[in-house]
């Protein structure tokens, strides 16, 4: 065990503190703007489709990928809470979960154990079953991830102002 974390590069622990940290935050009251929501889905999809394995050709893991981001966003609708979300202008002010910090560090675990499978055996990570699964826990951490953005994202659409009334004074 002290031999795979001694061999692990430096920029993977980088990886795991910054998880970590925007994990921790989310367990804490905050707020979160629109570009934020639309920014880190998208960042955690890129770094999955980069990192699927095409060795079988692209539609096994696409498809497979897919259906795993079905999959996670469904449960993200349950998985999340979404009681007591407020907008505050172009902000919306979350109540803390450590579910999210439980999503992110999902995510590294399954990066962090499919890069050690892939190095450790190379002759079976280009075969179906490998490709497969490796697609679906990609699609499903990130569906859950994607899944929970677009939820909140639909807060900015709904109008929740209040109009308040304001009678003048006479003169």
């Amino acid at each position: 065990m002290y031999d795979i974390l001694r061999g692990t590069p430096l920029w993977v622990y980088a990886v795991f503190f910054i998880l970590t940290y925007y994990g921790v935050r989310g367990c804490f009251k905050s707020h979160e703007s629109k570009r934020s929501l639309q920014f880190t889905p998208a960042v955690f999809v890129a770094i999955s489709l980069v990192s699927l394995n095409f060795s079988q050709g692209a539609a096994i893991p696409l498809s497979v990928y897919a259906l795993g981001m079905l999959a996670g966003w469904v449960l993200a609708l349950r998985f999340y809470s979404y009681q007591g979300v407020v907008r505050d202008g172009e902000r919306l002010v979350l109540n803390g979960t450590a579910k999210v910090l439980l999503v992110y560090w999902g995510f590294f675990a399954w990066r962090y154990y499919s890069g050690y499978q892939e190095a450790m055996y190379p002759e079976l990570a280009d075969g179906v079953s490998a490709v497969a699964t490796s697609a679906l826990a990609s699609g499903i951490i990130n569906g859950l991830i994607v899944g929970r953005s677009l939820r909140l994202l639909r807060f900015f659409k709904a109008e929740l102002y209040v109009i308040h009334v304001v009678e003048p004074i006479g003169l």
